[in-house]
């Protein structure tokens, strides 16, 4: 008696060959189980096949971030690449522009060439030090004179509210 279970085997016709047959060849003379029974046993495959296509979709998507990254990467490393020898052009012209003016100055006072040196850099490093001193100045004005308006309209607003300010009360409290 052949009461072993044999599994059909995977017949020549994929799903959708058009021609309406079943991927399941049941062989001679074997009973064919329920559609469902079939579809049941199918599962596993097309859950398999279903991570099989998220993994590549989820594959591509990060190796078009890792690209994408690369490229951000490659354009930052040329951008500061650029701007280091826009830095350096612009160093080497005003060094030039500096030596120049000292040398025709130390021309104009008998070819004594370091005292047009010594003259430049001192007017250079004077005015820089004077602009940076005025500079601060105004900076440190204008925040003391922002933070007084600030208390200012404070002491206003408390007046409004109470009839005194905290001026006025410290003075009543004395």
């Amino acid at each position: 008696m052949e009461s072993e279970y044999k599994p059909p085997k995977e017949g020549p016709s994929s799903p959708g060959n058009g021609h309406g047959k079943s991927r399941i060849d049941w062989g001679e003379g074997e009973t064919p189980e329920s559609p469902a029974a079939a579809v049941a046993r199918g599962i596993p495959l097309f859950i398999a096949e279903i991570k099989s296509y998220a993994g590549y979709f989820l594959s591509a998507k990060v190796d078009g971030f890792k690209a994408t990254a690369k490229k951000i990467v490659g354009f930052a490393v040329l951008g500061i690449v650029a701007a280091t020898v826009g830095i350096g052009v612009l160093l080497a012209a005003a060094f030039m522009l500096v030596a120049g003016l000292a040398n025709a100055l130390g021309a104009l006072l008998g070819h004594h060439i370091w005292a047009g040196q010594l003259i430049v850099a001192v007017l250079i490093l004077g005015g820089t030090f004077a602009a940076v001193w005025i500079g601060l100045k105004k900076f440190t004005e204008s925040s003391r004179k922002q933070t007084e308006r600030k208390y200012e309209g404070k002491r206003i607003q408390q007046r409004v509210e109470f009839g005194r300010d905290v001026h006025e009360r410290a003075d009543q409290a004395h």
